[in-house]
């Protein structure tokens, strides 16, 4: 097998189907397989997905009990996958263009390489950014506070990017991600701590450090409509989240000072952040601001 595609589904079923759709039209020569994990969508996903896969052999849907989350709910995926090379798709995602085919075809030329990201586009065709430098304290507090509206971290957020321009980078984002199994196997998959948000900016952290190289590749093009699983969350909810991971990422890969930074300004910033959604001057970030 050479490609393993995981998706991790909840309560975007319709949303799904269409990325499966995506899939099968734009079919790469070699072997693969897709396996959904339901993370106890209430939706008809399990039923749905399972139907439109009608008994494909190189097709699964795992149902699981409860919502185990995006790191959690990848690692079953990957448990029960066989491919050399592992992809994780969001639900909300349409491939285009032969992008699994271009993808796999990079990486097969690219040994060096531990991750690789396409380039992203929005629902409109307009260019999605998914590339970013690892995460600094002062650019996550600005994020986190909406104070990167009046002061924004531009090297973090690499506003210069060419994202026409194959580059090594930091980190991509997670909607589409493709790494190999042997790296899976010496470092480890996405650490179940983070149970939504951060869980791949950690792994590229880990793909980095072991030596190898994270990669952005224009020439392959994959639609993102963005943010569709998560958005259904309690905005409060997805704060204490995103709080959470933010912390639990400095604390692997950060200075004590940090972390004690963080732990003691962090109610502040969300008092900050509530008070800007309340006027309705900017929306809680997706979950692209976690890169």
């Amino acid at each position: 097998m050479k490609l393993s595609i995981l998706i991790v589904n909840w309560n975007t079923k319709d949303l799904a189907v269409k990325c499966l759709k995506s899939i099968f039209r734009q079919e790469p020569i070699f072997d693969y397989e897709v396996i959904i994990v339901d993370n106890n969508s209430s939706d008809g996903s399990v039923e749905e997905l399972s139907d439109f896969f009608g008994g494909k052999p190189n097709a699964k849907v795992i149902s699981a009990k409860t919502n185990l989350g995006f790191a959690k709910g990848n690692n079953l995926a990957f448990e029960n996958s066989s491919g050399e090379y592992i992809l994780l798709l969001n639900p909300d995602t349409e491939i285009k263009h032969g992008a699994l085919q271009r993808m796999v075809g990079f990486m097969d030329s690219h040994r060096e390489v531990g991750v690789l990201g396409p380039k992203l586009i929005n629902s409109d065709g307009a260019l999605q950014p998914s590339v970013r430098r690892f995460p600094d304290i002062w650019s996550s507090l600005l994020i986190f506070s909406y104070l990167h509206h009046l002061i924004r971290p531009k090297k973090y957020l690499m506003d210069e990017f060419d994202y026409n321009k194959i580059s090594e980078v930091d980190q991509v984002m997670g909607a589409a991600f493709l790494t190999r199994k042997t790296i899976i196997e010496q470092l480890g998959f996405l650490d179940e701590k983070f149970w939504l948000w951060y869980e791949e900016v950690d792994f590229c952290k880990r793909v980095k450090s072991a030596g190898y190289k994270v990669a952005f590749y224009p020439d392959a093009v994959i639609m993102h409509h963005g943010g569709q699983s998560f958005s259904k969350f309690d905005v409060y909810k997805r704060k204490k989240t995103l709080v959470k991971s933010l912390i639990y990422y400095f604390q692997k890969n950060g200075k004590w000072w940090e972390v004690a930074v963080l732990k003691t300004l962090m109610p502040v910033v969300l008092l900050i952040s509530a008070f800007f959604a309340l006027l309705n001057k900017v929306s809680f970030p997706r979950r692209r601001e976690s890169r």
